[in-house]
């Protein structure tokens, strides 16, 4: 049921809702059945199993999709970008789930800032050799930065990276970063700008949120597979019918007759 999340539910979520329901339903129609007609042998535990199961497999595979799933699918079906140059206006790029930017593109650390509300929100220009006037992308990360400059988020420390994924669903934090710097930097920027995720290789960022969901799913169901025989294990035998004990027959003493 967890993998259903995985694969169907970013296209059919209502397919996989129907299916678990009609799962659900089907045990508890079980566990009814057996309870009207007095069953207490083993398979009076297999419906609560069931349900178990079917509720913990779901909750998990909504866990990792909203964690993983969903961003694998969003930059799987967004547009990639190559040879982008940070000067050029960041409405044409929307769009986009992958970036890979001009080779002289980089990000300025230096003019980073770090807006704090619980977590630190940071950015970064992205300029390259000709140092445009207004910043039409912004490097941005989370907890990686100081309040000002001192920008290390991701791989913005290795210079082979020139590309970005795309913060399609940004927190609201990092505009306010964003409106920050320009005061603080005398910078000015869009009113809609791209915040990306600076890396070397945006793909396998992409495959990375798919193996971390798959992980996760796969660690979970051994854990809950190994819980629910030991929990099988402990309830089988308060299921099964209890022997009656038979109590020996006594015989009346025969009369002795004269």
């Amino acid at each position: 049921m967890s993998f259903l999340f995985a694969s169907m539910y970013h296209s059919m979520p209502l397919t996989v809702w129907v299916i678990a329901l009609t799962l659900l339903t089907v045990c508890i129609w079980h566990a009814r059945h057996d309870a009207q007609h007095g069953v207490q042998e083993w398979h009076t535990v297999l419906p609560l199993s069931c349900m178990a199961g079917v509720v913990v497999s779901s909750c998990l595979g909504l866990v990792a999709y909203k964690s993983f799933y969903s961003q694998y699918w969003l930059y799987r079906s967004s547009h990639s970008y190559v040879n982008v140059l940070p000067s050029e206006p960041a409405a044409g790029y929307l769009d986009a789930g992958k970036l890979v930017f001009a080779e002289e593109a980089r990000v300025d650390a230096r003019r980073g800032l770090g807006f704090k509300d619980r977590s630190v929100y940071c950015v970064a220009p992205i300029i390259d050799d000709s140092k445009p006037d207004t910043i039409q992308f912004w490097a941005a990360g989370q907890d990686c930065c100081s309040a000002r400059g001192d920008f290390e988020c991701d791989d913005a420390w290795d210079r082979k990276a020139h590309a970005g994924v795309v913060l399609r669903r940004a927190a609201p934090e990092y505009m306010q970063a964003v409106k920050q710097a320009k005061a603080v930097y005398r910078l000015s920027t869009p009113v809609e700008p791209v915040f990306v995720q600076w890396v070397v290789d945006p793909e396998k960022v992409e495959v990375n949120y798919w193996l971390l969901g798959n992980g996760v799913l796969i660690g979970s169901c051994l854990v809950f597979l190994v819980l629910s025989g030991v929990v099988n294990v402990i309830l089988l035998p308060l299921a099964k019918p209890r022997e009656e004990v038979r109590q020996p027959m006594v015989r009346p003493p025969r009369q002795a007759y004269c």
